[in-house]
């Protein structure tokens, strides 16, 4: 009780020193800050973190050596019982808040720092209270080095390579399922010459000169033409006979067989006008995408395969499976309709499990197009005081469908610098994106949930959609992405969640993400309720 008394004399102390009045300033940056309570609080795992009580002495703070880690977080944690129902907060707060600014220059104006107000609600006398902590929480992140970046880079293969031999047991173990079923192209009642000699004979509309007509039929399962669509152009001479003539020129003894059933089908072609002998091609057979789907369906030149499976049988289209997966792997899948065509990352030291299940993903989903990816390490470990806005580097570039050639530019990215400071060249690398991609429509971006990028305002110009995939949101959205997506209409992604329209959210509002309340004020998002 003696203890908790004694503290409550010196913060009334603090809070007469600022009672004359904070500066503007420090007053205006106390009203932005993130405000929530909590029964108790409880420190964030995932960081290196170092506490100061709320009386901290010059002594302690330097004891701490705060100067040489990079902060990037600061929780005031107080208790909501006031004692004297006149007791001021607010201003206790400010007297502390100045009193670390004091003795670390520069923390305020520092704008990778988080700040929270933190308001513990579960004690509610001297007594409950006195084991409840006051002061600040200090968050740091780790400043990698080149060293670090090596160590990350081999691990990533070590990894990696683990995986590959993962994925390659589930592919061997997908293509030997199901049994084998019987596959038969249809049956023509005519040889390709007969059907071009009854075409001859049935289209009597003259054609003043050569032309190729593309063509494509629809049969139904019993073998008869339903549809025929021409593709030539307006210049084709009574269109209308000619499709007719095609139909009733062809004909099935049957549909597409597959197992014992029969299905329709569709088949293209190309006639050369005037239909002479050998002037009809058929070029291709077409089922539904669901049945060659379920039945593996493959149609070579001159058979077709099928296999049956078991219900509940993955199907060769579909993704394998990834058991390590993580928000980046798990919000891609959630989201197909995405084109996936320009990909930027942040491949700084932090991001590693990340950057890792980008590539797990990427080897998963067997890469068919060529997409353009870059990847950034905010400055090839230039010191923080050579980092220009928009001249940052450390880019790394490339287009390519090939997996092999994307892990290798994500090792050089990250073997050229580790990061250094806590904001990176988000920014920047987008730009550059665009720049190599102009007509992109739609940019995914792979950002640190725990900082900010330094470059946010090279955004403001960008037309293309920006998908923000947050990495490490955990429980908790940094609100200066919130912020940032309403501005620029962009959207975030988090392991469990899709905020697609946070334009649409008012001043005064308030959203709910995963169980935490954000409030929109006239400077941006603040957090004001936590789980």
């Amino acid at each position: 009780m003696k203890h908790f008394l004694l503290l409550l004399l010196l913060g009334l102390a603090y809070a007469g020193v600022a009672q004359p009045g904070a500066a503007p300033e420090l007053e205006a940056f106390y009203d932005k800050l993130n405000a929530y309570p909590v029964p108790r609080y409880r420190p964030t795992a995932g960081y290196q973190r170092l506490t100061l009580p709320s009386n901290f002495s010059n002594e302690q703070l330097a004891a701490l050596q705060v100067a040489d880690k990079q902060l990037v977080r600061v929780d005031l944690v107080y208790t909501a019982y006031r004692l004297d129902p006149k007791f001021n907060q607010r201003q206790l707060n400010l007297g502390r808040i100045r009193n670390l600014a004091a003795k670390l220059p520069g923390v305020l104006e520092n704008e990778a720092i988080t700040w929270n107000l933190v308001e513990q609600t579960g004690c509610s006398s001297p007594e409950q209270c006195q084991d409840f902590f006051h002061g600040f929480v200090l968050y740091f992140e780790k400043r990698y080095t080149a060293t670090d970046s090596r160590r990350e880079a081999d691990s990533l293969k070590r990894i990696l390579e683990a995986r590959t031999k993962k994925i390659d047991k589930l592919r061997a173990a997908r293509t030997t399922r199901g049994r084998p079923i019987p596959c038969e192209y249809p049956r023509s009642h005519y040889k390709l010459r007969q059907v071009a000699r009854r075409i001859r004979r049935g289209y009597d509309c003259e054609q003043k000169q050569a032309q190729t007509v593309e063509f494509r039929a629809d049969v139904d399962r019993r073998g008869r033409i339903q549809r025929v669509e021409l593709g030539a152009g307006d210049d084709l001479a009574c269109r209308q006979e000619l499709a007719r003539t095609l139909r009733e020129s062809f004909s099935f003894t049957n549909g597409f067989r597959v197992g014992n059933m029969r299905f329709p089908f569709s088949i293209t072609g190309r006639l050369q006008l005037p239909a002479r002998r050998n002037s009809l091609v058929v070029t291709g057979y077409f089922l539904s995408d669901s049945l060659v789907r379920r039945h593996r369906i493959r149609m070579g030149r001159e058979a077709c395969f099928a296999r049956m499976l078991k219900p509940g049988e993955p199907l060769d289209e579909d993704p394998l499976p990834n058991p390590d997966a993580d928000v980046v792997s798990k919000v891609m899948s959630r989201h197909p309709e995405w084109n996936k065509r320009v990909v930027v990352a942040d491949v700084t030291g932090s991001m590693l499990p990340y950057t890792l299940d980008l590539l797990t993903w990427l080897q998963l989903s067997t890469m068919q197009e060529e997409k353009t990816f870059v990847f950034f390490n905010d400055g090839n470990d230039a010191s923080d005081k050579h980092k220009p806005i928009g001249s940052t580097g450390g880019l790394y570039d490339i287009k390519t469908a090939d997996f092999a050639q994307v892990k290798a530019k994500v090792l050089e990215a990250m073997l050229a610098g580790g990061g250094g400071d806590a904001p990176e060249n988000d920014g920047e690398a987008i730009a550059h994106a665009l720049e190599l991609v102009p007509d992109a429509t739609e940019v995914i971006l792979l950002a640190d949930n725990h900082t900010f990028p330094r470059d946010a305002r090279l955004l403001k110009n960008v037309k293309a959609k920006v998908r923000i995939i947050l990495c490490g949101a955990g429980s908790l959205v940094n609100p200066r992405y919130l912020s940032l997506a309403r501005k620029h209409g962009f959207s975030l992604h988090t392991l469990e969640s899709d905020l697609l329209n946070l334009s649409a959210v008012l001043e005064g509002e308030t959203i709910t993400i995963q169980g935490a309340q954000y409030l929109l004020t006239k400077d941006g998002f603040k957090l004001i309720k936590t789980l």
